[in-house]
């Protein structure tokens, strides 16, 4: 106790020690109130800053028509058009279909970021898709309706857009590109169809589609299964818009999961924010969150094994998976890779180590500067090869055997 004592400091000491306290006190109460008044501003300045970001950051639509696609639910699903310059009629359609939280934006950003665009120009009639709930698309109902899962763009989006767009061609089968959930949806969709179904896919290219969520349990998309309430006051249209300007500017953990800044600009990032980030369904969200914390993806009646009927896509698939990827990272696009049962698949990894410029994150792969060097040739090369408005013949099929058995394709 005596050294105790010994070991205090004098009268002077404490009384510096407390005003000192007090000064923090005041000055972090200070700062708190600050910083309410600033979002207050925010918001009360809403209308003026969104008109000074659209003007900074704002993108039109760079398709030729916009076309809808009713399914049976009652959703428009918005199908924005490409048409070729000089189409090559051998050729199926493509359809290009972005990921969860994002609208066809993020896929058809502009003319220099947009995988549409690039096969346009190289004779493909495209159609880039937003999915229910995002970007144009629009429910029939007076009041909205937003509450959907991961069951319903499956079961109800994915067949309306395949009619859809083979009505308006007129061709017989088409293609599905998918970043993201965009290839998710439809490793089920090939999953639960039937025979004949399928047969109206030509070609299927999945761009850092994960085969599984198992990874993400303790990433911060992982952590948001702990705080139901805060997903759902999150407005992450609003935010994201709000936060454009910023954009690109500080990189965040949050940066680090979506994108390398190496191979994505601020520019591009900034653009994105204020044009192709939506909310998200309360349903989805709540079924992904049971996927990550349960490791098994099922329907929600139960019926349907996702990850089981991964099996069953047997139409030629390429897989590509971005070495930065932390949202679908290499092994688990592998892992989908691998049980997949198409006699025809093949798998990349868009990295150094493979002869690209950069290693690629989950938005790179679409976003990247250099995509349409490193990523989009691969793609538009296996479709010209396996995305035919028709069957190969006999022959066809046969020198393609011949072809991979000799090694000039890799499976």
């Amino acid at each position: 106790m005596i050294a105790i004592l010994k070991n205090r400091r004098g009268p002077f000491y404490l009384i510096t020690t407390f005003f000192a306290i007090v000064f923090f006190a005041i000055f972090a109460s200070s700062l708190a109130i600050l910083f309410s008044l600033f979002l207050i501003a925010i918001l009360i300045s809403y209308p003026i800053l969104l008109d000074w970001i659209s003007r900074l950051y704002g993108q039109e639509d760079i398709a030729d028509e916009v076309h809808y696609a009713k399914t049976k639910d009652g959703w428009n699903i918005a199908l924005h058009r490409h048409i070729p310059p000089i189409p090559n009629h051998t050729l199926a359609p493509v359809i290009v279909v972005h990921g969860i939280a994002t609208n066809k934006y993020v896929i058809d950003l502009d003319k220099r970021h947009s995988l549409p665009y690039y096969l346009k120009l190289r004779g493909y009639e495209v159609f880039a898709v937003s999915l229910r709930g995002a970007g144009a698309s629009y429910h029939e109902s007076r009041g909205g309706y937003e509450d959907f899962t991961f069951d319903d763009l499956v079961k109800y989006d994915v067949p309306a857009i395949l009619s859809k767009v083979l009505s308006i061609t007129g061709s017989k089968r088409v293609n599905w590109v998918g970043h993201s959930m965009g290839a998710m949806i439809l490793y089920s969709y090939l999953g639960v169809s039937t025979k004949k179904e399928k047969e109206k896919v030509a070609s299927f290219v999945s761009i850092g589609g994960p085969g599984n969520l198992n990874h993400l349990g303790l990433s911060l998309i992982g952590l948001l299964s702990r705080f139901p309430r805060a997903r759902k006051v999150l407005d992450l249209k609003f935010g994201a818009s709000m936060l454009a300007p910023l954009a690109g500017e500080i990189y965040t953990p949050i940066d680090e999961i979506l994108y390398n800044p190496k191979a994505t600009r601020p520019r591009t990032v900034k653009k994105v924010m204020k044009n192709a980030i939506e909310n998200i369904s309360e349903g989805l969200i709540e079924q992904f969150m049971s996927w990550i914390e349960t490791k098994k993806m099922s329907s929600l009646n139960g019926f349907h094994d996702y990850i089981e009927l991964q099996k069953e896509i047997t139409v030629p698939s390429l897989f590509i998976a971005g070495a930065k990827d932390a949202i679908a990272t290499p092994e688990t696009v592998k892992f989908v890779y691998d049980r997949a049962g198409a006699k025809y698949k093949k798998f990349l990894i868009i990295s150094k180590e493979e002869g690209c410029t950069e290693d690629y994150g989950h938005g790179c792969l679409i976003l990247g500067e250099k995509a349409e060097d490193d990523v989009f040739p691969k793609v538009e090369s296996f479709l010209r090869e396996f995305g035919t408005s028709k069957k190969l013949s006999w022959f066809g099929q046969l020198e393609r055997k011949i072809r991979k058995r000799v090694g000039l394709r890799t499976t």
